[in-house]
């Protein structure tokens, strides 16, 4: 019998070798899928999680606004879009855990150093613009993580897939993608919900570094082709070389300063209560929310405004001279609030702060329960003034996201017709807004969205803090 064309082209003494795959047994199969469940699912949660702690890093330098937000989405998707074809590349060259194993690695030790690198830049990046400033800090704080961690995706599915000898390329694809977007979803709720308002951001970056460096260490015990002893002496360099990064990231300052009072990250903003010598020769305490100074009051009781836009509250004294009702739309250090009830005795004033943590703040240093009569809401004004059915004599429009910007659903014709609605029949709107330059056009959009809505308006102008 005649052989056939391929039987002819093969030599006889080449022996055809056998896929890697095909030798392993299926416990180790076992273990190599449960290693890339684990690595696919807490790679997409610690994605999510420098994300979202990300925000909270830049909002004291350009506020908490869309800017901030877009900056930081923008570079983060780029970043990620970058490390799915490195991934995609280095899956195909180098298709081995090991390889998979030095990402998580190199991934966890960036991660805990991103507090680091913070401290470093805070003073050149926090001057930059709103605009360009969050998507250059973006890119310094985020880009070589958020790459890295773009790269196990790709890489997970190539793994996955060659445990299967190719065969379902497409379940691989589909169960990696489910596990990272899962990942992703808890890592979100976690960290918004949880670990933001419970730890400081520095250890929130280390929880999602330890987290790699665990998998890490996992990695090398199982896949490194190296005597157990050395694997183990692999291991315990990996978790030194953590314990270090930590270390170095508890070290280093973290920017309070030696006159920061308290300081804390709430779900809206970092909150901080600074004590400041004013040029007068008093002390005050001064409460900032992100890059935004929200006022103070001196320290000895004895009245005054060391912020000087605060001092604007007296406008009420000649627009609403019967006042009896106010509400103010942004806590703040409840100065003019304050300020109101000591004017009008008889007033109640109610104040809707978002933030349950600065009315808390607001008790603890800036004499809130001294006055029974002023009610702090932890409400959303907006939501707050649909729902209350409450008239007011003097309503003032006192919230911000950062310097530059009012949170926009603040600022709608909507809002102001609803506004209108819980005016008392002589009642006044009083709306602060910051003029800068850089603000100049948000300004001039306040003004025609009041005057499209009120049949009177006019403009009052002076110093800010």
């Amino acid at each position: 019998m005649k052989p056939s064309t391929n039987e002819r082209a093969k030599p006889a003494d080449v022996k055809t070798e056998a896929p890697a795959w095909a030798g392993e047994s299926q416990a180790m199969k076992t273990i190599k899928r449960i290693f890339l469940v684990l690595v696919a699912f807490f790679s997409g949660a610690a994605v999510m999680a420098i994300e979202l702690a990300g925000n909270r890093i830049l909002a004291p330098w350009f506020g908490n606004s869309l800017y901030t937000w877009t900056g930081l989405l923008g570079v983060i998707l780029v970043c990620i879009s970058g490390g799915y074809y490195l991934g995609g590349f280095l899956a195909d060259r180098w298709p081995s855990w090991r390889m998979l194993v030095h990402i998580l690695a190199l991934a966890a030790l960036t991660s805990m150093m991103i507090p680091v690198v913070q401290g470093k830049l805070e003073a050149p990046l926090g001057s930059m613009s709103v605009i360009a400033g969050p998507i250059v800090a973006s890119l310094c704080l985020f880009a070589v993580p958020g790459i890295l961690l773009g790269t196990v995706s790709p890489f997970a599915i190539r793994l996955a897939s060659l445990l299967s000898g190719d065969k379902h390329v497409g379940v691989s694809a589909g169960m990696i993608g489910m596990l990272s977007t899962l990942g992703s979803v808890v890592g979100t709720f976690a960290t918004g919900f949880v670990l933001i308002p419970l730890m400081p951001l520095r250890s929130l970056f280390m929880v999602a570094g330890l987290v790699l460096a665990s998998l890490a260490v996992l990695g090398y015990l199982l896949f490194m082709p190296l005597a157990r002893g050395r694997r183990v002496l692999l291991s315990v360099c990996m978790v030194g070389s953590s314990m270090m990064a930590a270390l170095l990231v508890t070290m280093t300052d973290s920017g309070s300063g030696p006159n920061v009072l308290y300081e804390k990250n709430s779900f809206y903003h970092r909150i901080r209560v600074y004590d400041r010598e004013e040029s007068n020769g008093r002390n005050s305490w001064i409460l900032s929310l992100d890059s935004t100074t929200e006022g103070g009051q001196f320290q000895d009781g004895k009245g005054g405004m060391p912020v000087e836009y605060t001092k604007f509250w007296e406008l009420a004294r000649v627009v609403t001279p019967n006042l009896q009702r106010a509400v103010f739309l942004g806590g703040g250090a409840y100065t003019m609030p304050e300020a109101v009830r000591d004017a009008f005795t008889n007033a109640t004033v109610d104040v809707i702060e978002i933030d349950p943590k600065v009315i808390d703040v607001g008790r603890r240093y800036f004499r809130v329960d001294d006055y029974p009569r002023l009610h702090p809401v932890a409400s959303d004004a907006r939501r707050y003034m649909r729902l209350t059915d409450q008239r007011y004599d003097l309503i003032f429009g006192d919230a911000y996201n950062g310097v530059h910007n009012i949170p926009a659903h603040l600022i709608t014709r909507e809002f102001f017709q609803t506004i209108e609605t819980h005016l008392s029949d002589d009642g006044v709107l009083l709306q602060w807004v910051h003029f800068y330059e850089s603000s100049e056009p948000l300004v001039r959009l306040v003004l025609r969205t009041l005057r499209g809505t009120f049949a009177y308006s006019t403009t009052w102008g002076g110093n800010a803090d």
